[in-house]
């Protein structure tokens, strides 16, 4: 049985590749990024009895190679794995031979479909045992661990290493750390219940009263960073957006009770910042010093600064974060333009700014910021290449602040007060030149 996936989330493509191989461990099983590789890839294998697809990818969307594919293979199963309602797409208008898996999904959803169409009987879904990765650092935060955690020992074996209850203190956060293993597993049904767990342990009010300022942002990062891994494999489901909106409510929160923060420069060292996550908090912290000195300290402004800091990156995770800082610092980010990685960069600003307007509570505007938050003060920056004066002043704001992060992330020993003072003439055009000189009032 040749199987063919096209998806261009790498860790989605594994979810499927794995609980394909659980069932069937003859299959021979291919992976294409996006609907041009897979036809290449099609063209190279000439025979394919199923065709696993997500539908938003670079390049080709599902729907385009599903037309495509119908053209050489009219009759080979075509599944469709995404959230969204195939019916909106008129590609699949009238479509045979074509299925829909919705995300999120189990191993049972994926089999039984594929048990369904080899043989016509309709295969009833059953508990789900795939599995989320947890940071160490994070599983420490909880002391003791209501679910049970877990090994991956290779691409279809966990083995379960602690049961629920156990207390993970500093001897077992050492056993793990001594072999160089840095994360562990729960699986996803039992996600929901582990964010809750998580919160209802940091975010209780005498814990979180004893929790100094650094470690409450610490917190706050890996909390977005569990939203962040969740959202990218299982999709933004209402509950994952709920998730999401609560960490940007106590990022607000966090702000109002503890506005000023002498230390920023320390911050910005801080060798965790250099993490996604953690980057995005200390975005909003720097953003509302910004707003609070340009007296636009509203708190509707604070709203839309603080849900553009934590949700511009969130659908990046850590390797292409850490990709784009390198690129962006040494001006070649756009030759990753021909790749599936370099697509995904390139276009992150417009496909997060989508994702806020498909969120009732989120604050107008956020869009703006987030489509413009890689806008240059020179005019060459991407996705649109805008012209200084297009660009929105709390944009521009977003824009300055993210320069000052990512110098200290490549460039940890310089002098950020020399730095950016040497940037007066970079940022000489409107609006970024009104808000220069209270950007650097911060570091003098």
């Amino acid at each position: 049985m040749k199987v063919l996936i096209v998806e261009d989330e790498i860790d989605v493509a594994d979810l499927l590749q794995i609980f394909i191989s659980l069932d069937f461990p003859e299959a021979e099983i291919t992976i294409a990024s996006n609907g041009e590789d897979a036809l290449e890839k099609i063209n190279i294998l000439r025979s394919v009895d199923f065709i696993f697809s997500d539908f938003n990818m670079p390049k080709k969307n599902g729907g385009d190679l599903f037309l495509e594919v119908r053209k050489i293979l009219p009759t080979t199963p075509f599944i469709l794995v995404t959230s969204e309602d195939p019916k909106k797409h008129k590609q699949f208008a009238g479509a045979s031979h074509f299925y829909h898996i919705d995300k999120p999904f189990s191993d049972k959803d994926v089999n039984g479909r594929i048990i369904q169409i080899q043989s016509g009987i309709k295969v009833s879904p059953s508990k789900s045992r795939d599995y989320i990765p947890i940071g160490i650092e994070t599983l420490k935060r909880l002391y003791k661990i209501g679910t049970a955690v877990y090994l991956k020992i290779s691409s279809e074996k966990y083995v379960k290493v602690l049961h629920p209850g156990t207390e993970f203190n500093d001897a077992e956060v050492k056993r793990f750390s001594d072999k160089s293993i840095h994360e562990l597993y729960i699986e996803k049904i039992e996600f929901e219940n582990f964010i809750k767990e998580f919160r209802k342990t940091v975010f209780s009010r005498l814990a979180w009263e004893k929790v100094k300022q650094e470690e409450k942002i610490d917190i706050l990062a890996d909390d977005i960073a569990l939203i962040g891994k969740a959202a990218r494999i299982f999709g933004w489901s209402p509950a994952v957006v709920s998730l999401a909106q609560e960490n940007i409510s106590n990022v607000i929160n966090l702000l109002k009770t503890e506005p000023t923060f002498s230390r920023i420069t320390d911050m910005l060292k801080h060798d965790k910042n250099k993490k996604l996550a953690s980057h995005s908090i200390l975005l909003t912290i720097m953003l509302t010093e910004v707003a609070t000195r340009m007296n636009w300290a509203s708190q509707g402004t604070i709203e839309k600064l603080t849900f553009a800091a934590i949700l511009h990156d969130i659908e990046l995770d850590d390797d292409l974060f850490a990709d784009k800082q390198t690129l962006l610092m040494a001006g070649e980010i756009m030759t990753l333009k021909e790749t599936a990685e370099g697509n995904k960069l390139l276009s992150h600003p417009l496909d997060g700014a989508q994702l806020t307007l498909n969120w009732p509570m989120c604050p107008s505007d956020v869009d703006i910021i987030i489509r413009q938050h890689h806008e240059r003060p020179d005019g060459r920056g991407f996705p649109l290449g805008l012209a200084p004066f297009k660009i929105s002043p709390l944009s521009a704001a977003f824009i300055m602040c993210e320069d000052v992060i990512y110098k200290s992330m490549i460039d940890p020993d310089c002098n950020l007060k020399n730095y950016f003072v040497g940037q007066k003439e970079y940022y000489s055009r409107e609006p970024f030149k009104s808000i220069y000189p209270k950007l650097l009032e911060i570091f003098l």
